[in-house]
């Protein structure tokens, strides 16, 4: 394991996806379904609307005064196992560690660090039982859950370590969830799109934290996912958009499965009920979740498996 020292500015070489109506793809489904506004936005709970609120405050905390006295870091290894023990403390319960690599940073942008913290939190299960609006609630309080542990951990850095660091969430970022959490062994990526991680599945939220701090790097890890979601068809069966495909491409030796964006926005935006079936159905919930996610596939096998999500069912 190395501790991942390097100067100089990192150029980020892959394109973001825009959010909302600053992405063209949403807008020509909108225009070609004689939309002209988000359903989904239109429709936000208070409870979204405060946790967004929260967010947006923490902004001008992403960066911030570094303190005079750095510690200097003998040993990565320790420091690594230091920040993960520092994050999980204030709340997270997946912490990784991984060089910054070009892909990883948005196409354009500069990273002036050589280390990104990973920080992942979960959502709780049971919420799908409970109709798309809790689901929607639940994300955008794991959401703000993990802006809170990262602005937290980059002001610890700076102050109590004396190193610079900047935290990335839903308040600005120009880091690429994915690569990271997959380089920093959150897991594998699954036919739905999503990282699925061996005890949450795909529901938990990531933020992120980049500094040269130095710290020991973590791995990627395999425990079966990609070979599952091969032969599985599961998430396909519940996608009532079929925007997701049964064939695989190969990117950088990383299997992948591209998820049809078009298809999906007409479930997953463009309507006031949040979607989220193909990560709610996901057959990797179920080890964790056995009575719920027995209670929440009957559901669906009641409604019929591609019929939008739906409010709770008697189950």
């Amino acid at each position: 394991m190395s501790s991942g020292w390097s100067h100089g500015l990192i150029t980020g070489t892959t394109k973001r996806r825009e959010q909302g109506l600053a992405d063209p793809l949403l807008v020509q489904v909108m225009k070609d379904m004689g939309m002209e506004s988000v359903p989904l936005y239109d429709g936000q709970s208070e409870a979204r609307k405060t946790f967004n609120g929260r967010i947006r405050a923490m902004a001008a905390s992403r960066s911030g005064p570094v303190g005079p006295h750095r510690r200097e870091v003998a040993d990565p290894a320790a420091m690594a196992q230091e920040i993960k023990e520092k994050a999980r403390s204030l709340g997270a319960d997946l912490v990784g560690v991984c060089a910054v690599h070009p892909v990883m940073v948005d196409e354009g942008a500069e990273c002036p660090y050589a280390n990104v913290i990973a920080i992942g939190h979960h959502e709780s299960y049971q919420s799908v039982l409970q109709g798309p609006a809790a689901v929607s609630d639940e994300a955008h309080r794991a959401y703000w859950m993990v802006a809170k542990i990262a602005t937290e951990l980059a002001i610890w850095i700076r102050e109590e370590l004396g190193w610079d660091a900047l935290a990335h969430h839903n308040g600005g970022t120009f880091i690429q969830a994915v690569p990271v959490m997959w380089q920093c062994g959150f897991g594998e990526l699954g036919k739905h799109g999503s990282l699925i991680n061996e005890k949450f599945g795909a529901s938990f939220r990531p933020s992120f934290v980049t500094t040269d701090l130095p710290m020991a790097h973590d791995a990627p890890v395999s425990f079966g996912v990609q070979d599952r979601c091969t032969a599985c068809r599961v998430c396909m069966n519940n996608c009532p958009g079929d925007a997701i495909p049964d064939e695989f491409s190969i990117d950088m030796g990383v299997k992948r499965w591209l998820t049809d964006v078009a298809k999906c926005y007409p479930y997953s935006r463009l309507r006031t009920e949040y979607c989220h079936l193909c990560v709610d159905s996901c057959p990797f919930n179920a080890p964790n979740h056995p009575v719920d996610y027995r209670a929440f596939m009957t559901e669906r096998k009641k409604y019929g498996y591609k019929t939008p999500k739906t409010a709770q069912a008697d189950v």
